[in-house]
Parts: structure tokens; sequence; C-alpha cells
């Protein structure tokens, strides 16, 4: 795990004095995501800097790696959890330097190009430099786990793990585009002509052509079996072969010279994984959210239960509703920490939540580096099917719900601008394979939703208290596996998620394995932590973006801003109002950081030292 930043130019200005400082600003705000070592290479027209967090081969790891002539290079943000393997399938012989997984990668891609990405199994951002064919590659692992951002201009293109990095380069665009909030996307940065790099893509930039056309390497819908096929296959050997792939997957994600724990939420995902974990590291500390909440629908209690069932050390944290941003000391600036460290003009109370559960973490364990989690298998596998708030009975209540919501999506028009701070939201594709099936086509949106929620957050939620977050349930294997599964298997193996039950039954108790899927935070909650937030930050934001003339960047009114923060404190309207003023307040912050450009926002008082208490 790390960061790295750079940029490639083959019409240098000549001014490397320059190009250094350039680069020294990009390195600063990645200190977080590699606090271990900094390296830089500057190899006109490439100028990088890589900062590590130092999780394998810890004393001999340093990147950038250099082949044996000294032509390529790489650095990688992430993890290749079968470099061991793949060391042994090289055709040529290579004199490796290090014991990292990170240099697997450069001496494949030297044998077998941008194809070298289909064998790898991991989450990974790639920076690769060809010195001899002056040629740039990069590279994002095919869930989009690991951030990658770029932007070209003129003949220069400039690249970083973070939109913060990226906009300290003076010839980065700066202009927010606010009007991506309205719909799912996998590419937009919400800054105009700067791009996520789309998981499961690379692209190349050389001397030659000096264009950049993202190419796509993998792609789930090339994995789906449309119409029901004549199969002799029953479901219990659907969900054994699914479950021998599942340990392999929570095996290699162990992988770590460091120490490792998990985030347990009391749910069947994160269950699994610890129980399975629990077999191959005996002291695997669990982590847990308390709240109101989770103690009424039984979460905390579940997870406390299977820990001294596992012998297992358990971390509950309160977060109490009433004291939370007391605790915190909540302010303007906690709100503009955040919007920066998110790199979008979003944020939701689940997001501090998971920052705090990071934070308290490394706090009890200063050596702390890799947390296991369990997103991703709700998308998937029928997570979300059926629950306690939902209505349905059958799959075929499911699916027809499903049709409903895409129909509804469909007639869904754009907003035409901002001035009511309102958002509608496009959750659809533009285009599905021919014969999908509803629940398919959810599969694929699970694809963009994971990029534009769960795995944008949790990527900048863990990396701002120096820790990697880990997905077993993303492992590609498992997730083409489910995809290739027949459409008259659905009803048994994706209602209610029973293929992850079934598979569990080996490891965790009945009791654990039926609780039904609940909401971890009621909307009242949210919407009452929302009210606190305006009536503790507005005046502030008002004094410096409202008071001084220039401050506020963004097409809303001050009047209409105002007239929101006294709609808030009223109970008949203050859910939409407060809902309305942070969507405002967030853009105008967003702004105002996308301007300043290499003043990123202090944060410094939210690293570690924890002012939450454990409950246990």
């Amino acid at each position: 795990m790390c960061g790295f930043a750079g940029f490639i130019n083959f019409q240098d200005d000549q001014h490397p004095q320059h190009d250094w400082a350039y680069l020294t600003q990009m390195g600063q705000p990645l200190r977080r995501r590699g606090p271990d070592d900094e390296q830089v290479v500057n190899s006109p027209p490439l100028w990088l800097i890589y900062r590590r967090l130092s999780i394998i081969d810890v004393p001999g790891g340093e990147q950038p790696i250099w082949n044996e002539n000294q032509t390529m290079c790489v650095v990688v943000n992430g993890e290749i959890y079968n470099h061991i393997e793949l060391r042994s399938q090289l055709r040529e012989h290579h004199d490796f330097r290090t014991q990292s997984d990170a240099e697997i990668v450069l001496h494949l891609y030297e044998e077998r190009g941008f194809e070298a990405l289909t064998a790898l199994n991991g989450m990974f951002a790639i920076a690769l430099w060809d010195k001899q064919r002056q040629q740039l590659f990069l590279a994002r692992d095919r869930l989009g786990i690991k951030p990658l951002y770029y932007t070209q201009v003129g003949s220069q293109l400039i690249f970083a793990s973070t939109l913060a990095s990226l906009l300290t380069h003076p010839n980065t665009p700066w202009h927010p585009q606010f009007q991506d909030l309205t719909n799912l996307s996998a590419t937009t940065s919400y800054v105009r002509g700067i791009h996520r790099l789309a998981g499961g893509h690379y692209l190349l930039f050389d001397a030659h052509t000096q264009t950049v056309t993202p190419k796509c390497y993998w792609n789930l819908a090339d994995y789906l079996v449309t119409e029901p096929i004549p199969d002799s296959r029953t479901p219990s050997d659907y969900i054994q072969d699914y479950r021998e792939l599942f340990v392999d997957s929570v095996t290699k994600r162990l992988m770590s010279d460091v120490p490792v724990a998990a985030s347990l939420s009391g749910g069947l995902d994160s269950g699994v994984i610890v129980a399975i974990s629990r077999q191959i590291q005996p002291d695997l500390h669990c982590f847990s959210i308390s709240d109101d909440d989770t103690r009424q629908n039984g979460d905390i209690d579940a997870a406390e239960q299977l820990c001294q069932q596992l012998h297992l050390p358990f971390h509950p944290l309160w977060f109490d509703a009433e004291t939370f941003l007391d605790q915190l000391d909540f302010s303007l600036e906690t709100f503009e920490y955040f919007i920066g460290l998110i790199d979008a003009p979003k944020l939701h109370l689940e997001w501090i939540y998971k920052h705090e559960l990071y934070r308290y973490a490394k706090t009890l364990m200063p050596d702390l580096k890799v947390m296991l989690l369990g997103q991703g298998a709700d998308e998937f596998a029928g997570g979300y099917s059926k629950a306690e708030d939902k209505t349905t009975q059958t799959w075929q209540d499911y699916t027809s719900e499903l049709i409903q919501k895409e129909q509804q999506n469909l007639q869904l028009k754009e907003p035409t601008g901002l001035d009511d701070g309102s958002f509608i939201f496009d959750y659809t594709l533009k285009s599905y394979p021919s014969g999908c099936t509803p629940f398919q086509k959810e599969m694929l949106m699970g694809i963009y939703s994971l990029q534009d929620y769960n795995l944008w957050h949790e990527d900048r939620s863990s990396m701002s208290q120096s820790i990697e977050a880990r997905v077993p349930f993303l492992d590609h294997r498992l997730v083409e596996y489910l995809a290739a599964i027949p459409p008259q298997h659905h009803p048994t193996l994706f209602w209610n998620k029973t293929i992850i039950r079934q598979m569990a039954q080996a490891w965790l108790p009945h009791s654990f394995i039926n609780r039904q899927k609940s909401h971890a935070t009621e909307p009242k909650l949210y919407n009452q932590m929302k009210q606190k937030i305006v009536q503790r930050i507005f005046p502030a934001f008002k004094q410096k973006y409202l008071d001084n003339p220039g401050q506020l960047l963004i097409d809303i009114e001050p009047e209409t801003l105002l007239e929101w923060f006294e709609q808030s404190s009223h109970q008949q309207t203050y859910i939409i109002a407060c809902e309305q003023l942070l969507n405002g307040m967030k853009m105008a912050v967003f702004k105002h950081i996308c301007y300043q450009r290499n003043s990123p926002v202090n944060g410094e008082y939210l690293y570690r030292q924890s002012p939450l208490e454990f409950t246990g």
C-alpha cells in the first residue's frame, strides 16, 4: 500500500527546479498513504514521487523497482496476492532484487505487456515507465479498489493516487463539475478535465502519440450466463466451489509482514471472514461500531458473541449520538478536512464513523497496517434481495422490484441547475448485454456503485490512518464465478444471499448465519446528526464563505443558503433543509479546496489519538 504521483512531459520546459518543486508539492498530500518512506524518480521526461506503507518485505521492498538493465521501473499502490505463484510462471530468467509483491508486475510486463494484468490477483494501481520506448503505462485493478487519477494538458500527462495530490500541480485543471453528482460513474473526479481511470482499465502514454485512450482489459459482462443452459451441477456443487474459492481469497488477504485486524459489523459477511481468518491468525483483533442502532438490531451483541466463541480480542467502539460531535470537536475545519480527504463534494455520516473506527484501531494498535472488510458480498450474491425493511417475500417479488426501479430511474430527468441544491441520482447504465436478467443488471451496477461509494470512502477513510483495507469478497475470481451461475439457479442461490449463508455453515453457528440483514444506522439518527452538524458549523461557514466577497464560488445565492439554515431549525422542514444546505456547503468547500490547490486542509488533530471510548 502506498501513494504515488508524477507527471510526464515530452516537451520539457527546461526548468527542472520547477519540476522538483511541483513533485515535492504532489507528495505532501500522500504522507498518510505512505508514512514509512519516500522515493523520487527524476528521469525526464518522467518525474515521479512514491510514498510507501511497508507491509510486504518491510526492509527490502523499497519502490520504485527497476529491472536488471535499468530500462524500466514500476510503482504499485496495493497488493498482488499471488506474486509468489507468478514467479514460477515467468518464461524468462529474472534477477529479483526484492521479496516485494510489486516486483512481479515489472517482470510480467517485460514478458507480456498489458496482458500481464490478467494474471494478477489483487488490488492495485500501477505506474510503469518504459525508458527505452518512452512509454508510461497506468493500470487499475478489475474492481477499482485502489484509486488512480490523471489529466492531460497538451503534451503533459499528470497522474496521482489522490485528487488532492493531482491538484497541487499548477497545470492541473481545477474547475468542479458538479453535474456529475447526479449520476453514477466510474470515471468522474468531479473536476472538469480530470479523470479517474476506471476499474479494469489501463492506458499508455508515449512520445509518439501523446494521446490518452483508456482501454478495458476486464469486464464482468463477459462472464455473465444470460440464458438457462443444460447444467448437471446442483446448487450444492456451486456452494462448495464458492466455499473453496473464498477460503483461498481470505488466506491470500492475510498475506502480511505486519499486524492484520478485521472490521466486524456483526453481520454475515464480516463474520465469515473473521471465522476463516481465525484458523490462520488466532489472535486477530476485531473492531466494531457500537451505537444505539447496532445495540437495538443485535449487531453488536452478535459480534461480541462470535469473538467470544472464537476466542478473539474484541474492541467495540461506542458512538454516542448526543456527544459524538463534541468528542470530535467537530468544526468547520473538520468538515473541510473530510471533504478534502474524500476527494469529492460528498460526505456521509457512515464515512465519519468509519474514519473514527480506523482512527481508534490505530490508537489502540499503533503498528496496525491492514484491516479486513466484508465489502462487496451484497452486490453480487443477492444481499439486497431480502432485509428487515423490505416487503419482498420471494425471488419473483425481488426481480419485479428491480424492474420497477429501473423503469422509474429511466423516467427521471436530470436537474437543470443547482439553484435548489437538490440532486436526482440516476443509477442506471446506458446499455446491458443482450438477455440480461434484472438481477444480472444489478450485478453490473454493483461494479459502478462500489467504485462510487463503498470502495471510494473505505480507501480514503482507512488510508487517513495509514491502514490498508482489504476486501476478500472482491477477489475477481469470486465475482466472475457468481456472474457465471446460470439463471435457473438464481432463485435458489441468490435469494437472501443463500450461497454465502450456506457456505458459511462450515465456520459459523446457525444463529449467526440466519440473522436477518439490517441497516446499521436508521434514517432518523442520520437526519438528527445532519441537523446538529448544520447548527454547529454554519455560523463559521457563513463568516468564511458568505461574508467575504469572492469566497462563495458556487451558483447558489447566499440568501438561499441562509433561508435553508433558518428552515433547518424547524421540525417540519429540517430534514430537506439540512440536506440542501449540506449539499451547498459541500460544493462550496470542494470548490474552495480545488481553487487553493497546494493548501491542503490541516487534519493532523484527526490522526491517531482517538477521543472515543472502548465499550467492553
